[in-house]
Order: structure tokens, then sequence, then C-alpha cells
């Protein structure tokens, strides 16, 4: 019997992490859901984003996992006690393997962080840098206007509203003079191109890839010489599935109905 990596997320962000495992891991069954029907979850309320994850997780859980990443930064932050409560087997996050890239990547010791209003509001970024470095300092900007932003599609290099709302929230991260800027949300690892492009300085790193030098590390990989992927999520619409082929362009959803 296959056995599965499951990841989820609010939306098409999570594509990004899925992207990362395909390329390292290219052997590797995986089942992918999107709760796009729920996105955004930032903007959600704990008990919300609770219920959301639960359920996801349980959806997931249908499917002989090997493994399940939450790549889901606001998941992650208000919900991990939950899942693992629920899934008997390994259960993966993308927050502490960004957390320790960063504080390798940064020599100033002044991180800035790009996430949704619960992961900011959570102070699960500012509790682990304290863990492995007392000295770190973190500037946490909330970013409401990106998801929405990343779902429409509105992230290509030339794409000038983006340039200006990154600006927008980059500006008072870089009056700090931070040398490292985590991007806290799996949907935001799109905007590495145009941040880089525009800020070549600056250290980025992006949540959604750091997790998969852990996965590959830890598991028992597949052996197989072909591999099946799927694709599931809430809520089925034309737009969606056009901005999910921009970043893997085979992609095909099937409905989960959850």
């Amino acid at each position: 019997m296959k056995e599965f990596i499951g990841v989820f997320d609010s939306g098409l962000g999570g594509l990004t992490t899925v992207k990362e495992l395909i390329r390292q891991m290219p052997q590797e069954n995986i089942v992918f859901l999107a709760d796009n029907k729920n996105m955004p979850y930032g903007s959600k309320t704990r008990e919300e984003i609770r219920n959301f994850t639960l359920n996801n997780s349980l959806f997931l859980k249908k499917f002989n996992l090997k493994a399940l990443i939450i790549a889901c930064n606001t998941s992650e932050s208000n919900a991990r006690d939950l899942i693992e409560e629920n899934i008997d087997v390994p259960v993966y996050g993308v927050i502490e393997p960004a957390v320790r890239k960063a504080i390798a990547s940064t020599k100033n010791k002044k991180i800035g962080l790009f996430a949704t209003s619960l992961t900011v509001k959570s102070k699960r970024y500012d509790n682990l840098l304290a863990k492995y470095d007392k000295d770190i300092t973190l500037y946490s900007i909330e970013c409401p206007k990106l998801v929405p932003l990343i779902e429409n599609g509105k992230f290509a290099l030339d794409d000038q509203e983006m340039s200006d709302t990154i600006d927008e929230y980059l500006e008072p991260l870089l009056k700090e003079n931070i040398d490292t800027l985590i991007l806290g949300c799996t949907h935001y690892d799109v905007l590495s191109d145009i941040i880089k492009n525009k800020h070549p300085q600056l250290n980025i790193v992006s949540s959604s890839r750091c997790v998969i030098d852990e996965v590959k590390n830890e598991l028992i990989l597949n052996d197989e010489n072909s591999s099946e992927k799927r694709y599931f999520t809430t809520s089925l619409n034309e737009r969606f599935v056009k901005v999910s082929k921009m970043i893997i362009n085979d992609i095909e959803y099937e409905n989960a109905d959850i």
C-alpha cells in the first residue's frame, strides 16, 4: 500500500512547499489539500483556525500517511498541538526550520518577519528566536494585503501593485537595518524573487522551503521508480486552478468535501 506525505495550507501557498518537496524528493507520493473555501486564515479567529486545521488533518488522515507537513504558518502557530493529538505520524511545521535558517543567515542579529496577523500575534517566531539566541531582535509586520494579491496571481516581477505593497510593508523593517527577512507564510515564497530583485542585500528565508530539508533527513524515503501526486481543494474554481498552475503547471485538482 502506498504511503503519502500529506501537506495542507489555507490556499495555494502550500504549493510552494509541495514544489520544493517534489524537487528534493521526486520519488515520494504526495497528497495536498488547499482549504481555499476558508482562505485567508490570517484574518480568522483562533477558534476558527483550530477547527479548520483539525478538519484538514482528519481529511488527509484518510490517506496512508507517513508524515504530515503543516504548510501554513497560521495553522502551525495556533493549532499544532491539535494536529499532534489526532495524527499518529510525524508532524512537521514550517516555522522552526525557518527560525534556524534565519539565525544562521543574519550577521547583525536584526531579523524582519512578514506574516499574517494571527501568526504575529501568536508570538511563535518571537519565542523560538529567543529560545535559540536571546540577542536576536525580531521586527514583525502584519501583511494582510499579500495573500489576496497572491491568490489573484499578482506576483510577477513587473506587477506594480505587488511591488508597491511590498515596499509599504518592508519600509519600516529596512529603517531598523534588518539584514534577514523571514517570509512567514508559505504564500509569500512566490515573492522571493521580487524582494531579492529590489533589495539584493537582504537574506531571504522562505518558511515554505526550509522544512523540506528536515523531512528529507528524517524520513525513510520511497525507493519506487514512480510516484503519485494528488491535489485537493475545498472550493474548486477556475481562477484558483489558473493561479495554481503558475506554481505547478501540471496540477489537476480534485474536490474535497469537508
